[in-house]
């Protein structure tokens, strides 16, 4: 523990003061905010026990004065304990103020690192009239008990030295020596990644030890199990966002003072609760994006993303890259509560706007891009790039902010002594959400302007469902488009997004394609884990095909959050027919799921359907009104199982139902369900892009894919590529829908006369074609890719 007592030290602190009014000399402006954000935060001073501390707010021009306070354990923090009540020193010292900026030198700081804890922190500003506000860093590096507690400080410098994967970097560097943009070239695949659900456990920790399980079966030669399997063939692995996210206002409470506060240097008692926010992760308010969500640490220790990090890097079959999804285009209403309202600038559909018209504003999320991708990150996805608006106030209109994208993409990070620009992703769907969005989007916007970034590809956008009839003919000028455009893009057909779409349509609206399975929850899977997609996509099309871990393993999917009350009934409500998608009765009788809504009273899933559908009914009817919803809930006839609703159940509904599908959407917990001829043919596909990296190019020469016509009841694509490097080509043929249809791959006017040059490259499970001068039988979702090597 510590041994002597923080104290500040008023001769650093004046000199630091000075250093940042050198600074403003000439007022806060786009030229040195950037210079100015680097150094908010809390920072330890290399080789000292002390800290530098400063913040930004615009109330501080109206401050009487501001104090940090400081919280030191006095005892080990548990970190993974439930629930427990730790005593803390509580200090308190007067920092400095110049213009919106705070600030203070203090000494004996006990700094976090991989084994402790170090001291949490926070401010209180003081105003004239005697009243007072607590305030909060928006760029810790450690917040293990959330937004709405004090950060930690901790030593980043000292966690990231000595990292295992140095010596990727150091390659990397001699890769990037001749590219005057120093780039990192994109992965020839992706897995997307919900951390809080790849595992059973659901943490970073956890994914790292998966992965180092799987590191140590292929060192040792031992088969994969079809979990493992799901997880490897990948050279890039995309994770969900991770940051801190909203919290619920009553039941997060995870920092809370026992009494009141202690004289400076007195002891004082918090309860203390181990984070449980369940989010996919894009309900952030910004405040806090350089840190880590707690709730997907197994230990509090930030450390544990960079110990995945090393794993991926330093994997047996070779590097693995890692990319980040950001979310910086918008904030959820949150924020007011955590950020100054000079950070915003109105409202929008998610919650509000950020005012990238102010420079400081602009250069703190910049940097916290640079702080969180520093970690040893590849990549970076940015999260609904068209969401990034200024407002013209001349003109009375919006624009979309492509500077700040491009300055996105001109962050440098440093990592192990590299210096690197990380590949750029842009998930970009303008003019979405206009009318004819899904007709003008072009998906393009971003690779036109800045050259080097990819896009989401329009077939892995969120509203394509190919468990309808006709999905591939009517996508099928979408699809001829990848042809074109597809090597500037990130492509394949499942990730969070589609899959959570899928579930959300009624299947009564829907035509839906009973070929694909005898049920709805087979119709789902076999969409979405589709063996001649797969084929079709991560063997034969341009672009970067992206896996989802969820529809590798035909685990249920939906959106799920825990973290507010005002629209938690109506996302549960929205949510409705995924009980006929997604859950079978066999599945609802399952002892180890859906405990919660089993205890409120819902023993069957008929009875769970029928009240889900009625309260979206009603969601609908009410244009959302709580307490009209509860009054017809109780006037139907024939009463629901569960009676006497009010505002109160249905807020307890929503909670129970978010969490029983939190553990329902785990992919671990089904990974007993999975596929094993699937899986194998799956990894054994993204294993076939590997060693075949060309394909990532745009279609070239006489490059092809068509459909059979007529149609006559079955899509049969079929198509041609040939590499103009090696000379290889490759012949596809598959049955995406339809009834069963045996093809002569001569008769479709492929280049197949000497027949016996061709081998089996691929085949979709079983399927027995061997030879392309035979008619092959091909049922829905069957395919098969021939290779002729020169």
């Amino acid at each position: 523990m510590n041994i002597m007592n923080p104290v500040l030290n008023s001769s650093e602190t004046k000199s630091y003061l000075s250093r940042i009014k050198q600074k403003l000399s000439g007022g806060l402006n786009h030229q040195n905010a950037g210079s100015i954000a680097k150094e908010l935060g809390a920072h330890v001073i290399s080789g000292t026990n002390s800290a530098r501390f400063l913040i930004w707010h615009p109330k501080l021009r109206k401050a009487k004065t501001i104090f940090v306070e400081l919280f030191l354990p006095e005892s080990e923090l548990i970190f993974d304990k439930p629930d427990q009540h730790l005593n803390m020193k509580y200090f308190r010292f007067e920092a400095g103020i110049t213009d919106e900026f705070a600030l203070a030198v203090i000494d004996y700081v006990p700094a976090g690192d991989r084994e402790k804890f170090g001291v949490f922190y926070q401010f209180e500003i003081l105003f004239n009239d005697g009243s007072s506000q607590i305030v909060r860093d928006p760029m810790a590096w450690s917040m293990p008990y959330g937004i709405y507690a004090p950060a930690e400080l901790y030593d980043i410098e000292k966690v990231l030295a000595n990292r295992k994967d140095a010596g990727y970097f150091k390659s990397l560097g001699k890769e990037i020596q001749n590219d005057e943009f120093r780039r990192v070239a994109p992965s020839t695949n992706l897995l997307e990644i919900h951390p809080a659900t790849a595992t059973a456990e659901g943490s970073l920790a956890t994914l790292a030890r998966r992965y180092s399980q799987i590191a140590e079966s292929i060192q040792n030669g031992n088969e994969l199990t079809p979990f493992e399997q799901n997880l490897a063939g990948f050279d890039g692995i995309e994770l969900m966002p991770i940051d801190p996210v909203i919290e619920h206002p009553e039941n997060h409470l995870f920092w809370k003072r026992v009494q009141k506060m202690a004289k400076n240097g007195e002891e004082i008692t918090l309860h203390l609760q181990k984070p449980s926010v369940i989010n996919w992760g894009y309900d952030i308010v910004l405040f806090g994006s350089a840190a880590i969500n707690p709730s997907i640490l197994s230990t509090g220790r930030p450390h544990e993303l960079l110990e995945l990090i090393e794993t991926l890097h330093t994997f047996p079959t070779g590097p693995i890259k890692v990319i980040l999804d950001v979310v910086y285009g918008h904030a959820d209403n949150q924020g007011v509560n955590v950020l100054p309202e000079e950070f915003f600038a109105g409202p929008n559909m998610y919650g509000l706007n950020i005012d990238f018209t102010n420079s400081i504003v602009r250069a703190m999320i910049l940097e916290m891009q640079r702080r969180k991708i520093n970690w040893g990150f590849d990549g970076v996805r940015v999260d609904g790039a068209q969401d990034f608006k200024i407002y013209d106030a001349e003109k009375d209109k919006l624009f979309h902010d492509d500077e700040f994208l491009k300055e996105m993409s001109d962050v440098e990070q440093n990592v192990a002594g590299v210096r690197y620009k990380p590949w750029m992703i842009f998930e970009d769907g303008r003019p979405w959400p206009r009318d004819d969005w899904e007709l003008a989007s072009t998906y393009r916007e971003i690779t036109g302007q800045q050259k080097h970034p990819f896009q989401w590809a329009p077939m892995i956008f969120a509203y394509n469902t190919p468990y309808n009839y006709t999905y591939w003919v009517s996508k099928w000028w979408r699809l001829k488009e990848q042809f074109v455009f597809g090597e500037k893009w990130i492509s394949g057909y499942a990730n969070h997004d589609t899959m959570r779409r899928g579930t959300q349509a009624d299947p009564k609206t829907i035509n839906v394609n009973f070929l694909l399975g005898n049920s709805l929850k087979m119709v789902m899977d076999n969409a979405y884990n589709n063996p001649s997609t797969t084929l079709l996509m991560n063997a034969f099309l341009p672009g970067v095909p992206m896996d989802f871990v969820q529809a590798l393993g035909s685990t249920p999917w939906s959106f799920i959050r825990n973290t507010d009350t005002t629209y938690a009934v109506k996302v549960a409500a929205e949510e409705a027919h995924f009980t006929e998608w997604q859950i079978t009765e066999i599945d609802y009788r399952n002892s180890r799921f859906f405990k919660r809504l089993k205890m409120m009273g819902f023993s069957t899933i008929d009875e769970l359907r029928r009240f889900a559908k009625a309260l979206l009914h009603f969601v609908h009817a009410t244009e959302y009104n709580p307490a009209n919803i509860s009054d017809l809930l109780n006037r139907v006839d024939p009463p629901f199982s569960v009676k006497d609703w009010s505002l109160a159940k249905l807020n307890e509904y929503a909670i129970a139902w978010t969490e029983d599908l939190h553990e329902y959407c785990n992919a671990e917990m089904h990974k007993e369900f999975i596929d094993s001829r699937k899986s194998d043919f799956n990894l054994k596909t993204r294993e076939y892009r590997l060693k075949n990296r060309w394909l990532l190019k745009n279609f070239q020469g006489e490059d092809f894919l068509k459909y059979r016509e007529p149609v006559d009841g079955s899509v049969i694509f079929y198509g041609h590529r040939r590499d103009p490097k090696s000379g290889k080509e490759l012949i596809f043929l598959a049955n995406m829908e339809g009834q069963v249809r045996q093809i002569v791959p001569a008769d479709l006017g492929l280049p197949v006369s000497a027949g016996s040059e061709w081998s089996v490259a691929l085949s979709t499970p079983s399927l027995r074609a061997k030879q392309i001068s035979q008619p092959i039988r091909l049922s829905i979702s069957q395919g098969i890719l021939f290779e002729k090597v020169p």
